[in-house]
């Protein structure tokens, strides 16, 4: 089991340093501490062989820079809804990654992003009672954190705090 939790910690990393990289031209750097400079936040739940919640925890900043980067445009031109929308296609575009490294003959139903704003990201309870790790990010474009919730298919928690501090409820 333990070996198991080690896959699904090292495919998360990987999924979400491929991600930013490839997608975004941003390379991140990981964090020791958790940050609590976010100022959105996007969600998405999946249900299969194993069931939770991807969140990232987005600064200002890194999603402007997402977006420039992606996109090409100026800051001037970056709307709210441009945000929110790359904000919803990253956490997207990250568990997909993730659940097809993970495990690619499983087939698993993805809900519909949710997006929010502010940095209380506790106060957005997800409404699941699994535990929760989580990992935290730094760039020259600013922060990032991932919040995964995971569960096997009959509702045991899977434990993906190894190396990471779990989110106080």
């Amino acid at each position: 089991m333990k070996e198991n939790m080690k896959k699904i910690e090292e495919t998360m990393r990987l999924s979400i340093f491929e991600v930013f990289e490839k997608m975004f031209y941003i390379f991140l750097e990981p964090l020791n501490d958790e940050s609590d400079e976010y100022d959105m936040d996007a969600a998405i739940r999946f249900k299969g062989s194993m069931s939770g919640e991807i969140r990232i925890l987005l600064s200002m900043d890194i999603v402007k820079t997402m977006i420039q980067n992606m996109l090409g445009l100026k800051e001037d031109k970056i709307t709210t809804q441009r945000m929110e929308d790359c904000s919803k296609e990253a956490v997207n575009v990250i568990c997909g990654n993730f659940l097809g490294k993970l495990n690619s003959s499983k087939v698993f139903n993805l809900l519909p992003t949710v997006f929010g704003e502010g940095s209380d990201e506790k106060s957005r309870d997800s409404g699941l009672s699994e535990n929760i790790c989580r990992m935290d990010f730094d760039s020259d474009g600013g922060r990032v954190g991932i919040v995964a919730t995971l569960s096997d298919q009959i509702g045991r928690v899977v434990d993906c705090s190894a190396t990471n501090r779990p989110l106080a409820p």
